[in-house]
């Protein structure tokens, strides 16, 4: 078994970096000016997944500001998934 395989499926992880469990506290900011707080569950050196209250998840747009309470460090991100109150995240290379 891969040293990524998940113990609760038995299946092997895709990703080509693996992903850190977390608890930051964010907030994801929309282009229009709106947040949404929400808790960084896992990370790794390209994305994220996010885990929001309720039905936020559904009310971000496809591309925002990802603003860690904390450290005060913002990640311009891309949604590649959602599911329920999660959403998969990239971080987004180039600056637009």
């Amino acid at each position: 078994m891969s040293r990524y395989a998940s113990p609760l499926s038995g299946h092997l992880e895709r990703r080509s970096t693996p992903r850190k469990p977390t608890a930051l506290l964010a907030f994801a900011l929309n282009p229009d000016g709106t947040r949404f707080p929400c808790q960084v569950r896992n990370i790794s050196d390209r994305g994220a997944m996010l885990e929001f209250l309720g039905h936020h998840a559904t009310m971000v747009e496809n591309a925002f500001d990802l603003v860690l309470a904390d450290a005060k460090v913002r990640y311009a991100v891309k949604v590649v998934w959602r599911k329920e109150r999660t959403t998969g995240v990239l971080f987004s290379l180039e600056q637009e």
